[in-house]
């Protein structure tokens, strides 16, 4: 193009398939339901496999093609879990009633067919169990400099290695750490270290009122593993520009605290050295918390039948109001998982942590 004249030109349409169809989703499942013990004991449990077949995904093609290749229908997932729910109610006199839910399931997502002939893990690949979570073995943080010179060569993640690095496992023996062609069958010094997918999800809903008032709690939680994300801008990572917290000094390596969380300082380029997806920084990520607590009182009707209302109460309500997790802080334990190694599809996913909220009002009607 020159100014505003603009050169023609022909280019290649995308191609689409012919074979093109709907994904297709089979489920099937099994349940008990169970009223007993005069209508104050409820008990469901469900059993469930949902396979989805035929989902669209990108292939490739010889470069002879000349163009992008067309999306296939050449994925299948199957989904398996169960749930559980037990609800529990009843009355003590004429003021008191109470009550209390609980909920607990789980499953695993799974792929039963992916073209993927290579085993490339920058994809997904037949038997993976999605929220796979892959990296390094850490063995430790060197203490000493004579430790580097004995340990396999690092120098595939990294430079100038020395005391206060950390200290990647040699898992296939060939006397240096790296990730290998990057597939299943050689993935390196990798394996699995963990699983973001949430595992036994539950929740606890207990109710209260005596008279006027109400109390209405709901506790939340689950178990899985949770790796920080080591890209820059993160709240974790000591040293990993753009924040600076208390712990990158008590928690860092150095000659008077070798037990350290973290590696010891480094700058420039080579910052990334020790906070590559590792086992020494999964965490934990199973949490319980008190996701909502609701307070009420209903004002007596013979005060508001006077001032022309039908009803009126005042309330008290809070959200995140307490929780209980092994995460290392800052971290929230319902982030969002992105570790950037390419076995996640969302790369934009930033962590926001839950705020605690409260609020008092009222509430009336005419």
């Amino acid at each position: 193009m020159t100014g505003s004249n603009k050169t023609t030109y022909v280019a290649e349409a995308g191609l689409v398939s012919p074979s093109l169809t709907w994904e297709t989703v089979v489920s099937k499942n099994i349940g008990l339901d169970i009223t007993t013990l005069n209508q104050r004991l409820d008990f469901s449990f469900d059993a469930f496999t949902r396979d989805t077949k035929d989902m669209l995904t990108n292939v490739t093609l010889p470069e002879l093609l000349g163009t992008t290749a067309p999306q296939a229908n050449a994925a299948d997932l199957r989904t398996t879990g169960w749930e559980l729910s037990a609800t529990w109610h009843d009355v003590i006199g004429k003021d008191w009633r109470y009550g209390i839910n609980l909920a607990l399931s789980d499953n695993e997502a799974k792929i039963t067919k992916y073209n993927n002939p290579t085993g490339s893990l920058n994809e997904f690949y037949e038997g993976q169990v999605l929220g796979e979570i892959w990296g390094y073995v850490t063995e430790g943080i060197f203490q000493e400099d004579s430790e580097v010179a004995a340990h396999a060569d690092q120098a595939n993640l990294g430079a100038n290695w020395r005391a206060g690095d950390i200290m990647y496992k040699d898992l296939n023996g060939d006397k240096k750490i790296n990730p290998g062609s990057n597939t299943l069958a050689d993935p390196g010094d990798r394996q699995i270290i963990g699983y973001s997918n949430p595992h036994f999800s539950y929740g606890i809903n207990p109710d209260l009122s005596y008279k006027n008032w109400t109390l209405n709690v709901f506790f939340q939680g689950l178990f899985r593993d949770y790796l920080p994300e080591n890209g820059n801008w993160k709240a974790f990572y000591p040293y990993n520009a753009g924040h600076v917290e208390n712990y990158y000094i008590t928690e860092s390596w150095s000659e008077d605290n070798r037990d350290a969380y973290f590696a010891a300082p480094t700058i420039g380029t080579n910052t990334k050295k020790n906070i590559h997806p590792q086992s020494r920084y999964v965490q934990n990520g199973a949490y319980i918390r008190l996701k909502n607590l609701t307070l009420n009182y209903n004002l007596p009707t013979g005060w508001i039948s006077k001032i022309g209302l039908s009803s009126a109460s005042v309330y008290f309500a809070g959200q995140n109001l307490w929780e209980a997790t092994k995460m290392h802080k800052p971290l929230d334990p319902e982030v969002e998982y992105n570790n950037n190694t390419g076995l996640e599809r969302n790369d934009l996913t930033q962590e926001y942590y839950f705020q605690r909220t409260f609020s008092l009002g009222v509430k009336v009607s005419f």
